[in-house]
């Protein structure tokens, strides 16, 4: 099927370009930062990317470990991963490693250090992970073994003569949380990382505001480490032709008029359109219809609320706001004391919601949202 809603595809349509260009950075070991909001494909450019590489990756998302408001679970977080490094290197070297879907991760690492001590010596991968299950199922700091861990791409690839490895981190900003545990836990990854020659690393992040504080302020140990690539939605032409060549392939006869009209309402966010795709070819309802009634579908209402739900009360009114102005306006027109109107459009900048378009206007990221709040 050509639309997909709601989950990454390892084949994304129209960008080729960013592919080829992670391709040669990955080839470079330039460490890479994708930056870009939610339902904009960044997971999706990612996956494709590194299967289209020659070199093993890992590949693990730290939104995965969060527990609650502000929770993070650093112990499985580590064992997850030393368990896709040590698997994905080993595969890529023609070794089988067999792991268990279901299992916690540090089920899993038992496994995996049961299989490994039977056909490798490598010591320093069997202190890392019998200290980090030790100390990881008694509830002990583990920012020793956090050490040890970070150069294992390092000491793996160098062990089994692999010229380069990737590791990548999909929503690298949760580790903020992490810090409860790890104090220091981004001048720890600074000061192994830049020190591995075999190994490119690669993460990404849809909060936009937090992330590129992480990254680009003075005071962060990430601060120019990561050369950044910016994803963005489609322009208009390739909206028009993924829309085109999906109803082709479903053998439906949509005109370039209504293709256009699909255009108008979603911009080129993949994941509306994908999902107005999928509505068509499915419900079989006039295009006019589905484009008018697509803030009141439930994938939508759903997918907005639970991101709207992260906001304060504040942002919220704030975005309210200025989806009320249509989606872009300044602090002094949102009808909200100026102390809160930059309170909230703090927040709603930090979690990807809005762009401080040019100096003191401030747009919606989404067009989608701003149509949705404004239903």
């Amino acid at each position: 099927m050509w639309f997909i809603y709601g989950k990454p595809t390892n084949n994304p349509f129209g960008r080729e370009n960013e592919i080829e260009s992670l391709l040669r950075l990955y080839k470079l070991g330039q460490p890479i930062g994708l930056i870009g909001p939610r339902r904009i494909g960044k997971t999706s450019l990612l996956l494709a990317s590194l299967e289209r590489s020659s070199f093993p990756f890992s590949l693990i998302s730290a939104e995965e470990f969060i527990r609650g408001e502000k929770g993070f679970d650093f112990a499985e977080f580590l064992s997850a991963y030393i368990t896709n490094i040590t698997s994905t290197i080993y595969s890529k070297a023609n070794y089988r490693i067999i792991l268990e879907k279901g299992k916690s991760y540090l089920k899993q690492l038992r496994d995996l250090l049961g299989q490994i001590k039977v056909t490798f010596n490598i010591p320093e991968l069997y202190s890392t992970i019998e200290l980090t299950l030790d100390k990881a199922e008694k509830k002990k700091n583990l920012e020793s073994e956090f050490r040890d861990a970070l150069d294992l791409p390092q000491i793996l690839s160098e062990r089994l003569g692999l010229e380069r490895v990737i590791v990548a981190i999909d929503e690298f900003q949760y580790l903020r949380l992490a810090r409860q545990s790890i104090p220091g836990i981004f001048h720890i990854m600074r000061s192994k990382w830049q020190f591995h020659k075999n190994v490119t690393y690669v993460i990404s992040g849809s909060l936009i505001g937090m992330i590129m504080e992480l990254l680009s302020s003075r005071n962060q140990p990430f601060y120019q480490f990561f050369y950044l690539m910016r994803v963005n939605p489609f322009d208009r032409k390739t909206s028009v032709e993924f829309l085109r060549k999906g109803f082709e392939l479903n053998g439906l006869k949509i005109s370039d008029r209504e293709i256009e009209l699909i255009v108008d309402e979603v911009d080129g966010f993949p994941a509306w359109l994908n999902l107005v795709g999928i509505k068509i070819i499915t419900e079989r309802r006039s295009v006019k219809e589905i484009v008018e009634s697509l803030v009141r579908d439930v994938n939508l209402a759903t997918a907005l609320e639970n991101d709207l739900k992260k906001l304060s009360p504040t942002a919220r009114a704030v975005l309210r706001s200025l989806a009320k102005l249509g989606g872009t306006g300044r602090p002094k027109d949102l009808g909200i004391d100026l102390l809160s109107a930059t309170r909230g459009l703090k927040q709603l900048i930090n979690y990807g919601f809005v762009d401080n378009e040019k100096r003191g206007i401030y747009r919606i990221i989404d067009p989608m949202l701003t149509k949705y709040l404004m239903s």
